[in-house]
């Protein structure tokens, strides 16, 4: 290469100081830096006397030769900060032993006033329970629904929580198609420490049964609720409250006979306590994967018209185990197994058969004389005495009373396929399309009289 090209590669290779002046951004102070510039404000200036700016050597940096070899536009920029940073530490004082320290005497401000705002709204048709399990005994009737006497409902739901998630409350109101059978519903819940706790108040109005006369019965719940989780998994819970049943002969089959029949009111106190563990994760809609299971106790003690210390007792103990196993993709198998034992003196009574949300529209009875829904050939015995009525878990293609007592096991076993999203390596928008499934299940149940070794 000649000594013209050579010349013509080190023009090439000059600087662009304009380009240079956009990019030299001085960059804000470290941590670090801040933290010597609050020193210095805290820190007092020793003026320096006539005699030590005598014996102040001259600054003979500016003399000091170029240590850089090769020359630049950028000058000796660190070592001219290295001096002024020296200079600026000469001027002050001796670094203070004790300086006032801002953090260790910050307050922690309560987070006042709570804010709050619309957690969500619902308004649609639905039959689920809101909260109430368990309903007085109908003397072995049927069918049985535990919302109200009306097949279909319309609800309305609305929750707000603080800006922190510390506070809730949930409210709802489920209104029935016969206008008439309705429920109220309000809760609070606490969530600000690790110990949660919550009040609720629950009503319900229902038509029942009691051939040839319905009865409107009034239903009031006063609940408060305490949760301690051991961790992310597995917590213990415990409910207690009191509970009315107050059930009013309906107007329109009153008759002479039946004019001085008073109301028959009843009075509860209530107890639930249960151990919840909970791994399962939902990678989609009703898709598990993982286990759950609890294992709870409940005690109801009636507390008017009897002594408090005699009063009829029941109690019933539980179980409820499920298991997500995942074959493919969203394609699940879910187990479940679970049972109740009541005992006491007055017990619960659990009814096989029929599906949760079962929607009953139209007579028990066919018109050639078969049941519909609930079986009026198989009643309960007559040697227990029952103060409350359930449903068991569920059990598919037969109808409700296939057997009954006071004891209850039930085993389910489902394959679940999501076909869309596990067959199809596609993004799916339509929820409909998304979340269509093809189950196959097996159940299985048993329900008996006595104690729980009298199978």
């Amino acid at each position: 290469m000649t000594r013209q090209s050579d010349e013509k590669v080190l023009y090439k290779l000059k600087i662009d100081e304009s380009t240079l002046k956009k990019r030299n951004i001085s960059a804000p102070p470290t941590e670090y830096a801040k933290k010597l510039m609050r020193e210095s404000r805290l820190t007092s200036v020793k003026p320096a006397s006539a005699k030590d700016a005598m014996t102040v050597p001259a600054q003979s940096d500016t003399a000091k030769k170029q240590d850089d070899f090769f020359q630049s536009e950028f000058g000796n920029e660190r070592s001219d900060s290295a001096r002024r940073f020296k200079n600026q530490r000469a001027t002050e004082g001796p670094e203070p032993k004790d300086y006032e320290n801002v953090l260790a005497k910050a307050k922690l401000y309560r987070y006042r006033p709570l804010k709050f705002s619309a957690d969500y709204g619902s308004a649609g048709f639905t039959n689920s329970i809101l909260v109430n399990r368990y309903q007085p005994y109908q003397g072995g009737a049927g069918p049985i629904t535990l919302t109200s006497g009306s097949p279909l409902n319309g609800l309305i739901r609305l929750g707000t929580s603080d800006l922190m998630e510390d506070i809730k409350i949930t409210g709802g109101f489920k209104i029935g198609t016969n206008l008439k059978d309705n429920e109220w519903l309000i809760n609070y819940q606490n969530l600000k420490r690790r110990i949660d706790w919550g009040l609720t108040y629950y009503r319900n109005v229902q038509s029942l049964s009691y051939d040839p006369y319905i009865v409107k019965q009034f239903t009031n719940l006063y609940q408060a609720n305490i949760t301690y989780p051991f961790d992310v998994t597995k917590s213990v819970r415990f409910s207690t409250g009191i509970r009315s049943d107050n059930q009013v002969l309906n107007a329109e089959h009153f008759d002479p006979n039946t004019l001085p029949t008073d109301n028959y009111l009843t009075l509860y106190s209530t107890s639930h306590l249960e151990f919840v563990y909970d791994n399962s994760i939902s990678p989609a809609m009703n898709i598990y994967n993982g286990a759950r299971a609890k294992v709870y106790a409940d005690f109801n003690r009636q507390v008017n018209k009897v002594k408090f210390a005699d009063g009829p007792n029941t109690y019933n103990v539980g179980f409820d185990a499920r298991y997500y196993y995942p074959i493919y993709r969203n394609f699940i198998w879910a187990g479940r197994a679970a049972g109740d034992f009541s005992f006491g003196k007055q017990k619960l009574i659990y009814y096989l058969g029929g599906i949760d949300n079962w929607l009953m529209f139209g007579n028990n009875q066919k018109k050639d004389g078969s049941d519909r829904y609930f079986n009026t050939n198989n009643p309960p015995v007559n040697d227990e005495e029952y103060a409350f009525q359930s449903l068991a878990v569920n059990m598919r293609g037969f109808i409700q009373n296939v057997g009954n007592g006071n004891n209850a096991v039930v085993i389910n076993s489902e394959f679940r396929l999501p076909v869309f999203t596990t067959l199809f390596d596609k993004t799916i928008n339509n929820a409909f399309i998304r979340n269509f499934q093809v189950t196959q299940f097996v159940d299985l149940g048993t329900a008996w009289n006595g104690g729980p070794g009298n199978i």
